[in-house]
Parts: C-alpha cells; sequence; structure tokens
C-alpha cells in the first residue's frame, strides 16, 4: 500500500475492571497481518483516559464492500498487541479497519497477582480473534 491508499482509523481503549478503570501507560503495537500490510509496525502509549492516539492505518477502498467475497474482502485486518507491567498481556488478531471509519477496540487488561507470576499463562496473555466471521 502507498501513501495514497485509502486510510481507516483505530482508537484502543485499554481498561481494566471490565472497562471501569481506564489505564494509563500501557503499551499498544499495531501490526499489519495480511500480505499487503505486513511491513507496517506502531507503538503507541495509552494516556490517562486508557485511550491511543487515533491511529491511521491504509486499508483498501470502500468499493469492495458492494461485492464483497473471502479474496476481496472491504477492510485490511491488522494485530494488536496490548502491554502493561502488572497486567497478563492482550492479544487480538484480524482486527477489521475499513476505509474512513475510526474504530475503538477495547481491550480489558486483567490485573497479576502475586500468585499469578509464577503461572505459564503469564507469559502468554489471552489471545482474542477479531474475525470470527469471514462472511463479512
Amino acid at each position: 500500500m502507498n501513501e495514497q491508499s485509502p486510510k481507516g482509523y483505530i482508537i484502543v481503549k485499554v481498561s481494566t475492571a471490565s472497562g471501569a478503570i481506564p489505564i494509563e501507560g500501557a503499551t499498544v503495537i499495531v501490526q499489519g497481518k495480511d500480505n499487503e500490510n505486513e511491513d507496517i509496525l506502531i507503538s503507541l502509549l495509552t494516556d490517562r483516559s486508557g485511550l491511543t492516539e487515533r491511529i491511521a492505518l491504509p486499508t483498501v477502498s470502500r468499493t469492495l464492500s458492494a461485492a464483497p467475497s473471502p479474496t476481496n474482502k472491504p477492510y485490511t485486518t491488522y494485530n494488536l498487541d496490548v502491554f502493561k507491567e502488572g497486567y497478563y498481556p492482550q492479544h487480538y488478531t484480524g482486527v477489521p479497519v475499513f476505509e474512513d471509519i475510526v474504530a475503538v477496540q477495547n481491550a480489558s487488561i486483567v490485573p497479576i497477582s502475586a500468585f499469578d507470576a509464577k503461572d505459564p499463562y503469564y507469559s502468554k496473555g489471552q489471545v482474542f480473534d477479531e474475525y470470527e466471521n469471514p462472511d463479512l
């Protein structure tokens, strides 16, 4: 994708306690998932409201939505990783980005207790597949 590519946007909202408490200073990594955007890698920090800045990302033209197919989907997918010391990491795969749409990706991270630090789950975190419906 080049400078003239259509753009879509993502804001990541990081919180804990089922979204009740925003997390400041969480690291959010955005990486392209598709062949045409695999070279994209962006790292951001959340503000005191738990939000990243709005991220402009290359995507495909919205005209593809007139006749979507498995080979010509009307969006581009990205992977998101969310990290904060003292919390389990979160991994989101296949997050869709549509032309001229601002999407808010919620990431609710879970605190690690002193007992959990030795748990093998700690290093892996949770993985969420945001691309569960391939027939969009």
